[in-house]
């Protein structure tokens, strides 16, 4: 099962900051790809209201991969959810609020990404 985890919160909450600290529980091959129970994932730190990507062309881009990470604001979330449940994914949402809460939501998305 294809599996996505959406890290949620406003600017400077610590989104990336939990996305940095879900790079240290998996083994990661490249910087943007990991291994995770012998599957492929892919994440995307930066968020897509930061960065202006677009959602559809995005996910499609991923949608070979098993799992997928990536960081909102907010303002895309239903959007997000729509192409992603589009794409066979299992959605979750992480929200953060405190930059001191990264590690514990890092082991969150790793949960999600491990349950059945």
């Amino acid at each position: 099962m294809k599996r996505a985890v959406i890290v949620v919160g406003p600017p400077n909450a610590g989104k990336s900051t939990t996305i940095k600290e879900f790079k240290k529980l998996v083994e990661m091959e490249t910087f943007h790809i990991f291994i995770l129970r012998g599957k492929r994932g892919y994440i995307l730190s930066c968020s897509f209201e930061e960065s202006g990507r677009d959602v559809e062309s995005t996910i499609e881009k991923l949608r070979e991969y098993d799992f997928l990470v990536f960081a909102s604001q907010g303002d895309e979330l239903a959007e997000i959810h729509a192409a992603l449940r589009n794409a066979s994914f299992v959605v979750a949402d992480v929200r953060i609020q405190f930059p001191k809460d990264a590690p514990e939501k890092a082991r969150e998305v790793l949960r999600f990404l491990n349950s059945n």
